[in-house]
């Protein structure tokens, strides 16, 4: 193939139409040929923050028109690497979704482990993990969805090339990388080192050919320079247009404490009557 933009048409022919911060939004490019290739029934984000990433997933899934159902899954409260957020972040969010992705876009306001009730066994084709970091948080995450992915399924895993010499201190504290690194050999996979790094592996048996096709071609020096200079190309334009971050408060402070405790309270009931209904 004489140019190489050929091989990634849903990255070729789209571009996002919401960008709000910009920590995930290079790896939008190659979100878009994942999607479009794969065409996927259920799609599940664990950590959806702004909605840079969950409204890229909605905007390709209704134009490769699977009827797509996206599952943007967070408390909004914040995590020890982001800090807090207050409601209006949510209330942004939750906004925009209805606005432009209605009977598309689902925004689940739960802990990730009481979510996975939501879900039966081998139903979620698309998982994207970008929660808490931690090497615990990430595994944690992955073995408590792994049963809910399906024979096509899809895993997505955000942070794999957080290093000190790119964020500082923190990056002590992120573990995406080594699970990542103990977990994908079991799997088709890729991963791209540009944004923070998005590691990216094949769970289900039935995968359609096209998206192993992309996994595989995406291990390429010529595939990651092409999603690299993409992923760069949005970077530049988010920078240009001068949005305002969200605002962030040390970790606890942004949501009251009475809140915090409903929140757990709910959290800690609907595990009963999940329990309860199992039984």
């Amino acid at each position: 193939m004489n140019d190489i933009r050929e091989a990634f048409p849903w990255a070729e022919k789209l571009s996002p139409a919401l960008l709000k911060s910009p920590w995930w939004i290079g790896h939008i490019p190659f979100a878009f040929e994942l999607i479009g290739r794969q065409r996927p029934r259920t799609l599940v984000e664990l950590g959806t923050y702004s909605g840079s990433s969950f409204a890229a997933f909605c905007q390709a899934a209704e134009a490769c028109g699977a009827g797509t159902k996206c599952y943007g899954i967070d408390l909004w409260e914040g995590d020890m690497h982001m800090g807090s957020f207050d409601e209006a972040l949510f209330r942004e969010v939750a906004d925009y979704m209805a606005a432009r992705h209605p009977g598309t876009a689902i925004l689940v306001r739960k802990d990730f482990d009481s979510a996975v009730g939501d879900f039966a066994d081998g139903t979620v084709d698309f998982l994207h993990i970008d929660g808490t970091h931690t090497y615990e948080a990430v595994a944690n995450d992955f073995r408590t969805w792994l049963p809910k992915l399906s024979d096509s399924g899809v895993v997505l895993f955000h942070d794999v090339n957080v290093t000190v010499e790119n964020v500082g201190e923190p990056a002590k504290h992120f573990g995406v990388r080594r699970f990542f690194d103990e977990t994908k050999a079991a799997y088709p996979h890729a991963e791209f080192d540009h944004c923070y790094g998005l590691g990216v592996i094949v769970v289900g048996a039935r995968a359609a050919p096209e998206v192993l096709d992309l996994v595989e071609l995406s291990r390429t020096p010529e595939a990651k320079a092409y999603f690299a200079a993409r992923g760069e190309e949005v970077s530049r334009r988010f920078a240009a247009m001068g949005v305002a971050l969200p605002v962030h408060s040390p970790y606890g402070t942004a949501v009251p404490l009475w809140r915090r405790a409903a929140n757990k309270v709910r959290r800690i009931v609907r595990r009963a009557l999940d329990t309860a209904r199992a039984a």
